[in-house]
């Protein structure tokens, strides 16, 4: 699935934690790990990294990469010049009550990395597995139905218990549903078709529907329901589509649990 997982590190309270979230991904996924840290290199950080790479049984061989500037610039740099296609990252600065507002640096990495992100809202040294995951479609297209089959197999890889597919649709959307009449399928009857595809003898599936103005309602059904992973996805690099669907664009603000964002990458050519 993946070629190398990138870790972006900085020497923060969390540093620990992120680093050892980032483990468990690499070796979920059997990709190697690579470092980066957005500062100048110096031998005292590299002991660093190297000591706590050895106390968390990870492998001290792992390449680090220092690259000066701006944080959310000197990743991306990274990112491309090292061919990284999933980047591990804690995804925010302050955490609030009642919402976890996304970071300075994890918004500019949902806008612009072009590969798939897995974002901790809280990481942990020894966090067991995501038993509730949540995989949100903003529609039925092809890529969606691959997110959610992605979805469900993670899940069943880590043992997870429940698996909800959930559907954010916007009440314009939902007018123009009703608009074209019963001879096309509903969305709630495109989303319990999908779940119907998934056969498991280990996963409680189950589908909801969210509708709202706005895409918040499924990020406040989201967190009140205690998903431990969300699972969503995401296109960059078409100029004439947005990077998540509107149902799902709250993600750049709000994030309310650990996420995996699925991309779909599109090149496009200078000529």
């Amino acid at each position: 699935m993946y070629r190398r997982a990138g870790v972006a590190t900085t020497f923060s309270p969390r540093f620990r934690d992120v680093l050892a979230e980032a483990g468990r991904i690499s070796d979920l996924f059997e990709v190697p790990l690579h470092l980066i840290h957005a500062a100048e290199e110096t031998s005292d950080k590299v002991d660093r990294f190297r000591e706590t790479l050895r106390s968390l049984e990870l492998s001290e061989d792992a390449p680090i990469h220092f690259q000066t500037g701006p944080p959310a610039e000197a990743i991306l740099n990274v990112l491309s010049h090292q061919q990284i296609d999933l980047l591990i990252a804690g995804a925010l600065e302050q955490e609030s009550v009642h919402r976890n507002f996304t970071g300075d640096v994890a918004r500019s990495l949902l806008r612009e990395a072009p590969c798939d992100l897995f974002l901790f809202v809280e990481p942990k040294e020894g966090a067991p597995p995501p038993g509730h995951v949540f995989v949100a479609i903003p529609d039925f297209t092809p890529f969606s139905r691959q997110v959610f089959q992605r979805g469900a197999d993670l899940a069943e890889r880590i043992g997870a218990k429940k698996l909800m597919l959930l559907h954010v649709q916007t009440t314009f959307a939902e007018a123009k549903e009703k608009a074209l009449g019963t001879d096309v399928p509903s969305s709630q009857q495109n989303l319990e078709a999908l779940a119907a595809e998934l056969s498991s003898e280990t996963l409680e599936i189950d589908t909801h529907a969210v509708r709202g103005n706005t895409g918040f309602t499924a990020c406040e059904f989201i967190q009140s329901n205690g998903a431990d992973l969300l699972v969503m996805p995401s296109r960059i690099g078409e100029p004439e589509q947005p990077i998540f669907a509107p149902p799902l664009d709250w993600i750049i603000q709000v994030i309310p649990t650990n996420v995996w964002v699925i991309r779909q990458v599109t090149v496009t050519s200078n000529r």
